[in-house]
């Protein structure tokens, strides 16, 4: 007989019904157990999640930890790689050298792929720490890091460690519209996690929110919003960052309350830019891609277009009017707007 799974008080789980979510699950398999969603909150995430949701809600925050959410494929990257070189006086010269994820430990890595893929994978990109090579978790490599520490997390807001808000750790959340965050989803799971269903079948899951982990994604993105007002807490958007990069690097660093000359902004701002990021070793995923196209010939970049407003090669007529309806259906009242287009991309 299996051993309950031990959940903070409170919290519980429940099985995930629908057809939808049924056609989703069938057309993926990196995940053989499913997901499970977690409640009060509607977080859905692998089954797996459940041995390590009390540990991962009672890390020890610090007051100085910098953590960096999104919904994934919302510029978690981008936002990272600018968030460290802030913190670290644009040290583009290192940031090449050290892959990001020893940089900025994902905290829930263990969560989402179990402990044994996290530390092959750690093991394998610590050439330049070999410290890390050993670490047994993400919770571990997390703990390992001096202050103030650069923290990756996709969890929901009231799902983030307890001591975050609790002590006051600075949160930045980032978010891009939801259009282009299904198209770039979509592209994810089928290179990172080996889904083989359609188009079509991803976009109905999306809706739903049953694509998958994280999910689902107004609820992810507007459990930040209505936080924004708390002092720790800094709301970015993808768009933002693509329409004035300068602007947001300045806006960050002052609620980092970090200050950049313009020759380091420059600096960052070219490092930052999309040709940059994508040919850089230590952001890619280069290894871990080949590997996974040597399996599959629809595996893709990690980092694919960088583009806003891409959505319109993927939707139809009817995706569109769907999408248009569930979007103001869930942004009623929010005050929150999305940009869907920018004419001229810049960066």
């Amino acid at each position: 007989m299996s051993c309950l799974p031990i959940l903070s008080a409170g919290v519980r789980i429940e099985e995930i019904s629908g057809h939808v979510n049924e056609e989703f699950t069938k057309n993926q398999s990196f995940y053989k157990d499913g997901f499970v969603r977690f409640l009060p909150s509607g977080l859905i995430m692998p089954r797996i999640y459940t041995r390590y949701q009390k540990e991962i809600s009672e890390f020890d925050a610090r007051p100085d930890d910098i953590f960096i959410a999104s919904f994934p494929k919302c510029g978690t990257t981008w936002t990272l790689e600018m968030v460290w070189n802030i913190v670290n006086n644009v040290n583009v010269a290192v940031a090449r050298e050290t892959d990001l994820e020893l940089r900025t430990p994902f905290l829930e890595y263990s969560g989402i792929l179990g402990d044994e893929v996290f530390a092959r994978s750690i093991k394998a990109i610590s050439k330049n720490e070999p410290s890390a090579a050993n670490m047994r978790t993400s919770m571990e490599l997390a703990v390992s890091k001096q202050s103030p520490r650069i923290l990756k997390t996709h969890l929901f807001v009231d799902f983030l460690p307890t001591k975050v808000m609790q002590v006051g750790s600075h949160v930045i959340y980032v978010t891009r519209n939801p259009r282009d965050a299904c198209v770039s989803f979509y592209h994810h799971w089928k290179t990172i996690a080996g889904f083989v269903g359609t188009w079509e079948q991803f976009f109905e899951a999306f809706i739903e929110g049953v694509c998958g982990y994280y999910t689902p994604f107004f609820p992810h993105v507007l459990g930040y919003w209505r936080e924004k007002h708390r002092p720790n807490i800094l709301f970015l958007t993808y768009e933002d960052m693509k329409m004035d990069l300068p602007g947001v690097i300045r806006k960050t660093a002052i609620f980092l309350q970090k200050e950049l000359s313009d020759d380091q902004v420059n600096t960052l701002v070219d490092h930052l830019s999309f040709n940059n990021m994508k040919n850089n070793k230590s952001l890619n995923k280069d290894e871990f891609i080949a590997k996974r196209r040597s399996k599959s010939a629809e595996v893709i970049d990690f980092m694919r277009k960088g583009e806003t407003g891409d959505w319109k090669n993927h939707f139809n007529e009817e995706q569109q009017e769907k999408m248009r309806r569930w979007e103001e259906d869930n942004l009623e009242g929010t005050g929150l707007e999305f940009i869907y287009e920018i004419p001229t991309e810049t960066s």
